[in-house]
């Protein structure tokens, strides 16, 4: 189950605060912020498939047992 299927909020889009007039030090701080957003989300992703995927082998894993047991095994 994904973040989406949880219902859990996503960040699909970041759209950047309006930066005209603000100083360069803040806009970069700003800048540095929204790309550690972005790095987090994606890492979430990636987590959760990880997760996804561990969890389908160890349900494929615990089928297979239950089947060599039932042949004799």
């Amino acid at each position: 189950m994904n973040l989406i299927e949880r219902g859990q909020p996503r960040i699909d889009h970041i759209c950047c605060p309006a930066i005209e007039g603000l100083p360069a030090e803040t806009v970069h701080m700003l800048h540095r912020c929204m790309l550690e957003i972005v790095h987090m989300q994606r890492s979430v992703e990636r987590t959760e498939l990880q997760i996804g995927r561990s969890r389908d082998a160890a349900i494929e894993s615990v089928m297979l047992l239950g089947q060599l047991r039932r042949q004799g095994f």
